[in-house]
């Protein structure tokens, strides 16, 4: 078997097309330009049998040194022979073995499965690489998790999703077909697993569940879903208790789950799933990663609570009575109280600027450094990925917490200039500096986007990452939030949703 030659090394798609790919890599440019997804590259090796020309050219060059032997050598003297003997008989076997000789040479190239294909395609594009120093990725534990050799939940949650993402990306109805039979088998045996104290609280069931949320993520059905999986989700890691973070694995476990009822809180106004044990808050003392984590849960309930108070006013026409005017100075105590717990939120994610950068030079050697609000755009500093999705997902809680209190300005001031209550001062020299801080908040999440895709690299320079879904699927909701948020500038929500836009084609 022989390579016959040179062949076309640009994409699928432009190869169908017949037209010269421009070969860029993970995708190519004519295919963006055409409107249609590039299809990727293959490295397959085109193979014939050379038997035939083989033979024929050893045939050729046996004659010819036969014809050139004999005209430079005198033969023996032998007896003259008959000329029907000196007639090429074996001309007629070779034609005769010729069809044998052309069914050999038809070549079928060897075909991968749908799983096959399907795995591969997830785990290079939504699987971040374990690169050693602890630090927690999206899934870097699953390659180690996975067994090849086994049809269990974990295994066939995996092949689910990676069916759904093959299907959004090459698309085949047969992926979506299977992607929903297997979703089926793991609900399944997830509710009988759950049952089992012992198979409860382990790694692969709750890597199962995030999986079956990666799930929604690449069915659109993320957004809102009322069956979502915080309950059991929340139980499993209370049950599982704070030793669960002992592990590499173990931790990266939890900061994901965390992330994803956090999102749930967000979306469903429901804090009640934020901070399972309080462990992120304990052990958050002495970690500053979990203690971003559990600033988050916080955030949350500091949302939630003042959405309450929006929501709860007592109606003017009765405010002389003397229930009413009770509950109104109770309400108002409250208020207060509440108000002083957000400032001191902001200052809690100010320190945490500070002691993180301490953190991250001690603890992930190599890795960016956090640096103060509105810093992140000077061009002083680099971040890896992982670092970078860390400061969006910390930015966009304190973007949460500022865009909800100046809400609650905004719709309290008038119904307290009526009744009495005099907070202009209070407001007055803070309002600026909140509307301020929003801005370099949504800066800081949108130059750390270009980070956490992969698009500059640690030092600086352009760089194209492959596992750019992996990052997407963690910071999608909160780009989601700088789109949505009335304080952006307009500048700011154009970025933003020109980067939501490729999220959501990457996811």
């Amino acid at each position: 078997m022989v390579f016959p030659g040179h062949f076309s090394s640009g994409c699928l798609r432009c190869r169908q097309r017949k037209v010269k790919c421009d070969e860029g890599k993970p995708r190519c440019q004519r295919c963006y330009k055409y409107g249609k997804p590039c299809l990727g590259y293959t490295d397959e090796f085109q193979f014939r049998h050379s038997s035939q020309k083989t033979r024929s050219h050893s045939t050729s060059s046996s004659t010819a040194s036969t014809v050139s032997t004999d005209s430079t050598t005198s033969p023996p003297p032998t007896k003259e022979k008959k000329p029907e003997d000196a007639s090429p008989k074996p001309v007629r076997k070779r034609v005769g073995a010729s069809p044998h000789r052309n069914s050999l040479a038809i070549v079928r190239h060897p075909t991968k499965s749908y799983d096959d294909v399907s795995l591969c395609y997830f785990v290079r594009r939504f699987v971040s690489p374990d690169d050693g120093d602890g630090f927690p990725g999206h899934f870097s534990f699953l390659p180690g998790l996975y067994n090849h050799y086994k049809d269990g939940l974990l295994e066939t949650a995996t092949l689910s999703v990676a069916q759904l993402a093959a299907y959004n990306h090459l698309g085949g109805e047969e992926l979506r077909t299977q992607s929903l039979r297997n979703y089926g088998r793991v609900i399944k045996g997830l509710q009988e697993s759950i049952r089992s104290d012992h198979q409860a609280v382990d790694d692969a069931v709750i890597a199962t569940i995030l999986l079956l949320c990666t799930y929604k993520d690449f069915s659109g059905e993320g957004l809102g879903d009322p069956n979502e999986h915080a309950p059991g989700l929340f139980y499993l890691l209370e049950k599982r208790g704070p030793s669960q973070i002992g592990t590499r694995r173990g931790a990266e476990l939890f900061l994901l789950a965390l992330l994803r009822l956090q999102i749930y809180s967000f979306l469903h106004g429901d804090d009640t799933y934020t901070d399972p044990g309080a462990i992120a808050t304990v052990i958050g003392i002495f970690d500053p990663l979990l203690r971003a984590m559990s600033m988050m849960s916080r955030t949350l309930s500091l949302r939630h609570r003042l959405c309450w108070f929006m929501q709860s006013n007592v109606p003017r026409q009765d405010v002389d009575s003397p229930s009413v005017a009770s509950q109104r100075s109770t309400g108002s105590d409250e208020e207060h109280i509440l108000i002083q717990e957000c400032f001191d939120m902001l200052d809690s994610f100010n320190v945490w600027d500070h002691e993180a950068a301490t953190y991250w030079q001690s603890t992930f050697e190599g890795r960016g450094i956090p640096t103060l609000l509105g810093e992140m755009g000077s061009g002083k500093m680099h971040y890896d990925a992982e670092t970078a999705c860390i400061i969006v997902l910390v930015r966009s809680a304190r973007l949460i917490l500022l865009q909800t209190m100046l809400l609650y300005q905004a719709t309290q001031q008038s119904f307290e200039e009526e009744e009495g209550y005099d907070y202009g001062a209070l407001w007055a020299e803070s309002l600026p500096l909140l509307e301020s801080d929003v801005r370099k908040t949504i800066d800081d999440m949108l130059a750390s986007v270009p980070y956490a895709l992969g698009d500059i690299d640690p030092s600086g320079m352009p760089a194209t990452m492959i596992h750019d879904g992996a990052a997407a699927i963690i910071i999608v909701h909160s780009i989601r939030l700088v789109t949505h948020c009335a304080y952006a500038t307009p500048s700011q929500t154009e970025r933003a949703e020109i980067i939501l836009t490729r999220m959501n084609s990457a996811i």
